[in-house]
């Protein structure tokens, strides 16, 4: 007679010591700069100069030390060397400042290797993260239900997955397979939506944002967000469609049908006719990443 092993039932202690773990990690997790909140409010403001941006910039030495290395590249044409916030701030645009400020400001998270989830080990888990915040926010502007901004989509799209950050490290699977969603509330008691949600919020960032992080895998549940997490429902598959930061390299010519996205196309009101433009500015959005976001 065959003997059916039964599985090991972790007792409430076992739990709450693992809970207990959990939360120191958070705890040890870089924080997201608070320059990144002040950066949400200006960008969104009706009125701002260059000089609103460097009393926000100047708080920060490693965004500084970017800024005036794109501004002073080979990406633009200049007669003279690039030495003010401002100046730079003018030069590279508002769009390309944006960029730097997300990716600077939360690098030392999303540039983390993980372990056991399948992503490249060439700073894949950072490729997906930039590629799912720029296709985020170009899908939230051009939706005309969704509630986000298009900078919240880009900061929702960048720290989506933030959760996985913690629960890699209790992760008991083969490094490089698939990890299930039911896998990860087995080993942590939240999977990494939910617990991004929570680190989310402990960082203070705006209901907007947490709330379509949480639901960017049941959209239909995100109430009131329930479109915004929609936009990055499909910022994902699309970026998934491509592999982005699962295989290298990428072909971004490679096409992906709208027939896939139908039902969160309805709940965004985008048209399929516009389907193609919007994979065209994703692509335009990409193809420069690394070029802007190579570190000082």
């Amino acid at each position: 007679m065959d003997t059916v092993s039964t599985p090991t039932i972790q007792t409430p202690s076992q739990w709450r010591t693992i809970r207990f773990e959990v939360l120191e990690r958070i705890e040890r997790l870089p924080s997201l700069n608070s320059v990144v909140v002040e950066f949400l409010s200006l960008a969104g403001a009706e009125f701002f100069t260059a000089k609103d941006f460097e009393n926000i910039l100047m708080k920060d030495q490693a965004l500084v030390a970017r800024l005036l290395k794109v501004a002073n590249s080979g990406l633009y044409g200049r007669s003279r060397t690039i030495t003010s916030i401002p100046e730079a701030v003018v030069l590279i645009g508002l769009e390309n400042l944006k960029k730097i400020v997300y990716a600077v400001s939360t690098e030392g998270m999303t540039r983390t290797a993980l372990t056991h989830y399948n992503y490249h080990t060439q700073q894949g888990f950072w490729h997906h993260a930039m590629g799912v915040a720029h296709a985020a926010r170009i899908i939230a502007q051009e939706s005309s239900a969704c509630r986000l901004h298009g900078e919240e989509g880009f900061v929702a799209g960048l720290l989506h997955d933030v959760g996985k950050l913690i629960i890699d490290d209790f992760l008991t699977t083969e490094p490089g397979d698939r990890v299930t969603r039911e896998e990860e509330v087995e080993t942590v008691g939240m999977d990494h939506a939910e617990l991004a949600e929570y680190i989310l919020k402990q960082w203070n960032l705006p209901e907007s944002i947490t709330t379509t992080v949480r639901f960017h895998h049941d959209y239909e549940l995100g109430g009131p967000w329930s479109s915004s997490a929609a936009a990055l429902a499909l910022a994902q598959g699309v970026c998934g469609a491509w592999g982005i930061g699962r295989k290298v390299p990428v072909d971004l010519s490679e096409e992906v049908p709208s027939a896939s996205f139908l039902p969160v196309l309805e709940a965004l009101r985008i048209s399929t006719d516009s389907w193609d433009q919007i994979l065209w500015d994703i692509r335009q959005n990409l193809v420069r990443v690394e070029e802007i976001f190579t570190p000082a």
